[in-house]
């Protein structure tokens, strides 16, 4: 995946494997708890979340809003889909 809005040290990481919401909190310097307290989600869920499992998109929205993200590069990502 290359777009241009994706900052450099995002794309680096996702070429390594990391998960991009992952990458996003790590290049922002967040904890999994910062990002869990800012979107309201529990840091569980954040894990389970940059680990691959599936999640729905009102999840999807507002860790794009927490991250200060366009919620279209999340979207984008073939591995984040809206939960069943």
């Amino acid at each position: 995946m290359k777009d241009s809005r994706i900052p450099e040290p995002v794309l680096t990481a996702m070429s390594e494997g990391t998960h991009i919401i992952r990458a996003y909190r790590e290049h922002l310097g967040y904890s999994i708890e910062d990002l869990a307290v800012a979107c309201g989600l529990a840091a569980e869920e954040i894990q389970n979340i940059e680990s691959g499992l599936r999640y729905n998109k009102g999840y999807r929205d507002r860790i794009a809003r927490s991250l200060s993200i366009p919620v279209g590069i999340l979207e984008a990502e073939s591995d984040i889909s809206d939960a069943a």
